[in-house]
């Protein structure tokens, strides 16, 4: 591939689609099984731990958004930007491994794992190395292969848990198990990126923070903003209330799949573009476009038998995650497409602006889900959330036609979808009135008869899906 203004959206991202299908069964039958195996204490404190981890690399994912920018302009010094990568990445792991010297104690008391510290920084220092490596191959335009060698992580990550819990490591063995499995799967990242760094000019390093002053301050909004429902729940409800909420967050995941492909891809695309003087408008409505793709039928089935899908997942004692699950899913319609927006943003070299949108979407969700949390309770978190979604998708897309007035923010493709989801919902909601819904088999069965009713509307519906889907097949076969 020549660099990334040049790669296939359409086929990467289908081949990243199925390493996204394979990661999160993974990550269920994981969940699983360890939530058996090991004691609830330490199996929470390991999570726990893991979610600190997850803020100190905020930085480390900050700088690698800037990386992967830098990295993928035209005329880019790429062994200096590897070079930086490097020296961040080194940098970070000697402070964080001073730090976590200092709070060993805490880190001990607060987790129930005498080895907190150690698990810290040994997955601090693997994905110190992993992500930044993830983000140059995003630089190159190879997303297919970005998300397969995550892929690969985590069925390492599953066998080298499974071993170090069994060999006696306890909660401590799935850090252990992850780490390993991440330092692995930095090798074949720099296999296919053949790159010897180099020592990062003044010019490098200066460009690089130019961009990372907002993007790292932006990443841990970002974070504040995914985890604020859960900590509001948790702090002024129950965990009762955090427990329904996450597992209907859960069931709602698969609505991101290719999205989250789709728009990996998307920021390097046009900022290769953009930095040849090439147009972009093209490039984000067809993301745009079928960003969305998933998340329609998801929300439609969300609607239609909101509670048969949680009792049938999650079990009876759940029943009432069912509303949660339907204001969630539309929050996903939403998210779908403004991470298009939001990463069309970074492409076009605007993290100032991406960083000030979701500032702001974080100060109207805090103000709006205590508001709404007060009159009508745990819903009304949910109720903020799709509100402050609904924000950023508005500030987010009004940014970038601001910028590029040739993107389609409401294309024809979106509707098609919406009336393929509409059919699909009157299907199913006339079913289970005629079928009533004893067995898990009796749900699956209707999410599938659902599934296939939105695919067979939206190929008849969509000429613009029914060409994107033969342009893919004639790529794939080349």
């Amino acid at each position: 591939m020549p660099d990334a203004g040049e790669m296939n959206l359409g086929l990467e991202s289908l081949k990243g689609f199925a390493g996204k299908v394979v990661q999160a069964a993974l990550g269920f039958a994981g969940m699983v099984v360890f939530a058996r195996v090991i004691g609830r204490t330490d199996f929470g404190g390991f999570y726990f731990l893991l979610s600190l981890v997850y803020i100190a690399d905020r930085p480390i994912r900050g700088f690698g958004q800037a990386v992967e920018k830098r990295y993928s302009e035209v005329d880019a010094n790429k062994r200096e930007i590897v070079g930086a990568a490097l020296l961040m990445s080194g940098v970070a792991v000697l402070i964080v491994s001073v730090g976590v010297l200092v709070l060993r104690d805490v880190l001990v008391t607060q987790t129930s794992l005498d080895a907190a510290p150690l698990v810290f920084v040994t997955v601090f220092g693997a994905l110190a190395l992993f992500f930044p490596a993830q983000k140059l191959l995003g630089g190159e335009g190879w997303i297919a292969l970005q998300t397969w060698n995550d892929t690969v992580r985590s069925i390492l990550t599953l066998g080298l848990q499974l071993a170090f819990v069994f060999a006696g490591f306890n909660a401590a063995g799935m850090g252990y198990g992850l780490a390993a499995a991440t330092l692995l799967s930095v090798p074949i990242a720099w296999y296919f990126l053949r790159l010897t760094p180099a020592r990062p000019s003044r010019a490098t390093v200066t460009s690089l923070w130019r961009y990372a002053r907002f993007s790292i301050p932006s990443a841990f909004v970002g974070k504040a903003y995914d985890r604020f429902d859960v900590i509001l729940l948790g702090a002024i409800v129950t965990t009762g209330a955090v427990a329904g909420y996450e597992v209907a967050f859960k069931l709602t995941l698969p609505a991101t799949f290719l999205a989250g492909v789709i728009a990996s891809g998307l920021a390097p695309k046009i900022s290769n573009r953009a930095s040849k003087g090439q147009d972009v408008a093209i490039d984000i409505t067809n993301a745009v476009s079928y960003g969305s793709v998933l998340a329609i039928p998801v929300f439609f089935g969300a609607l239609a038998i909101p509670e048969p899908l949680v009792v049938t997942a999650y079990g009876a004692t759940y029943a009432d995650a069912a509303p949660f699950l339907v204001g969630l899913a539309l929050y996903q319609v939403l998210y779908t497409q403004t991470t298009m927006y939001q990463r069309a943003l970074a492409g076009l070299d605007l993290p100032n602006v991406q960083f000030r949108v979701n500032l702001l979407t974080l100060a109207f969700n805090l103000v709006a889900g205590i508001a709404l949390l007060v009159v009508m309770g745990p819903i009304g978190v949910v109720v903020a959330t799709v509100l402050a979604e609904a924000l950023r998708y508005g500030t987010s897309s009004y940014a970038v036609r601001g910028q590029v007035r040739e993107v389609d923010v409401l294309p024809r493709a979106v509707f098609e979808q919406v009336l393929a989801g509409v059919a699909m919902f009157a299907v199913v909601e006339a079913l289970q009135q005629m079928v009533a819904l004893r067995a898990w088999y009796h749900v699956v069965a209707l999410v599938g008869v659902g599934a296939v009713v939105y695919g067979v509307v939206l190929f008849a519906v969509s000429a613009g899906f029914r060409f994107t889907l033969a342009s893919v097949y004639r790529d794939a076969i080349e």
